[in-house]
């Protein structure tokens, strides 16, 4: 099933009512998303506050985004996974499913185990398109411990903290890896979940080869109101 999008309400600063032209349409015709199950983190939360619908993963890799959730129960083979990028896929995952990413795709990450205590960073904005948008710092909540922490590796660090890098981005074959200790939880800041939805569209615009404001702008997201939010 490709992506497809439907009206919508406001739901959250950033989004607006309606889908936006046709460049969305296009966008949405070439791009399948799979989700794993959730664990510690439901990303597909966030893909529904885009009106992004997509399947769930059931083992195969016939898609273009594969976003896989902390603590899912679902099994990921790593070399299917490693596979799948090589050949164009684009994947994100987040914390825990730091053993997955580092068997996949061996030295590409440094990370350094489950130390991160519950807390609340400053993160430097590195990547020059997210830093256009929500600025050079932004503050991030980790409401539980032992989260993935990283070392610098190979992967370009998207955010840095006093800690460390926290989202880190790869290239791997013809596609590309996103990985992330910061993922949605319950108690989600608006800004923070402003920045996932960023994530989700960075994802999107590596596959479709669009700038990360083109992308943005074509999945529905109101910049100008992210940033307003952010810098609130």
């Amino acid at each position: 099933m490709t992506v497809r999008w439907r009206r919508r309400t406001f739901d959250a600063a950033g989004l607006t009512e309606y889908p936006a032209g046709p460049a969305l349409s296009r966008l949405a015709g070439e791009q399948k998303v799979y989700v794993t199950t959730p664990g510690y983190d439901n990303i597909g939360e966030i893909l529904t506050s885009m009106g992004v619908e997509f399947e769930p993963f059931r083992g195969e890799f016939d898609c273009n985004l594969l976003f896989v959730n902390c603590g899912t129960a679902d099994r990921v083979d790593p070399r299917a996974l490693a596979e799948y990028v090589r050949g164009g896929g684009c994947v994100y995952a987040s914390d825990h499913e730091d053993a997955l990413i580092s068997e996949a795709f061996p030295g590409v990450f440094d990370f350094a185990g489950h130390h991160g205590s519950r807390c609340q960073l400053t993160a430097d904005v590195l990547d020059p398109e997210l830093r256009g948008i929500i600025g050079e710092r932004i503050t991030i909540e980790f409401d539980m411990g032992i989260w993935a922490t990283m070392r610098d590796g190979r992967a370009e660090v998207l955010l840095r903290s006093p800690q460390g890098p926290i989202m880190v981005y790869a290239e791997h074959g013809e596609g590309s890896i996103f990985f992330t200790s910061f993922h949605n939880k319950a108690q989600l800041s608006d800004h923070e979940k402003q920045l996932l939805q960023l994530l989700v569209a960075k994802q999107f615009s590596t596959t479709t080869h669009q700038s990360l404001e083109q992308t943005s702008r074509a999945l529905g997201l109101s910049l100008d109101a992210i940033r307003r939010g952010i810098a609130h």
